[in-house]
């Protein structure tokens, strides 16, 4: 039995049985799919399928063991057939990437534009959203990768989470406000004040909230917004403070705000997360590693041909 055959065995199992069904999947005719089954059983003097009135209805023991065989084998072919083709001199092929606004700003516009020049023969889908549509994308299997902060709620035992960048969240104001001059502030010191915090969208607005709530505090949240520019110019002049990931200080006009840690910071770790599988592709293996070399050990980038 060649690859082939093997995959009309499985398309059949898959089809629930239905031959009409799956000649159709296969572009092959039903008769010469019939034969097909009835030569291979007369062959091997074994019997794969169960019948009721002349028609397929499920598989003997042998069968379920053959199916069970006959999937590792089909995707190992398909590995190799994979592998044969990454290994030509000229590597071509698209990934999609998830990434929230926020982290594309502060940590990725250098490392893409990195990516994007030295592979000139690789598509690199960018998908800007926010983290929960990002993620209902990838349990969707829509994308490839996320880059998204944990907590992922990503199930471990199906996705990995590889961390990239850790710093923490630090709070912004003007330099006239009263907590401006504290060398460290405390939760503590933000009940009663007035907040301008990411929305609901935000992973960080419910890390916030969920602090608030284990702290006692009750802000007085007076803004909330998706652009982190916007929040940031509000406590420019006014009593407003917002609460943003630290490395936000490297893209702001710093004059007239102050930037304050807590005595007890959260912490913001971003992940590249992805489906844990037996194989990744060259260039899913290139993505992994070109983050880990970019945002962990600060090497430079070389084009994936020279990556490996």
């Amino acid at each position: 039995m060649d690859i082939t055959q093997l995959k009309y065995f499985v398309c059949i199992v898959e089809s629930d049985y239905n031959l009409s069904n799956a000649s159709k999947k296969l572009h092959i005719s039903q008769p010469a799919l019939t034969q097909y089954i009835r030569k291979f059983e007369d062959d091997e003097g074994i019997e794969l399928f169960t019948r009721m009135s002349g028609r397929l209805n499920g598989l003997t023991v042998s069968g379920e063991n053959f199916y069970s065989n006959a999937k590792i084998v089909i995707e190992q072919y398909n590995m190799m057939y994979k592998e044969l083709h990454e290994n030509s001199s000229s590597i071509k092929g698209n990934v999609t990437i998830g990434i929230p606004p926020l982290v594309l700003t502060v940590l990725f516009t250098e490392y893409l534009s990195q990516i994007i020049r030295l592979n000139p023969t690789i598509r690199f889908n960018i998908v800007e959203e926010g983290a929960y549509e990002l993620r209902r994308k990838l349990l969707l299997h829509e994308i490839d990768f996320v880059v998204i902060l944990q907590p992922t709620n990503l199930n471990n035992q199906i996705y990995a989470e590889d961390i990239i960048h850790k710093d923490q969240l630090t709070a912004f104001m003007c330099h006239k406000n009263e907590l401006a001059t504290k060398e460290k502030i405390k939760w503590t010191d933000l009940d009663r004040s007035n907040l301008a915090i990411f929305n609901e969208t935000f992973m960080i607005h419910h890390q916030l909230m969920k602090k608030f709530e284990s702290e006692d505090i009750k802000p007085n949240i007076v803004l909330s917004s998706s652009l982190w520019d916007f929040l940031l110019e509000s406590t420019r002049s006014s009593d407003y403070i917002t609460i943003l990931p630290a490395p936000i200080h490297n893209h702001i006009r710093i004059d007239g705000i102050v930037e304050k840690q807590f005595d007890q910071p959260i912490y913001w770790h971003v992940v590249l997360a992805y489906p844990i599988k037996t194989h990744y592709n060259r260039i899913e293996r290139y993505v992994r590693k070109s983050m880990r070399d970019f945002f962990i050990e600060n090497k430079e980038l070389k084009p994936i041909n020279q990556s490996e």
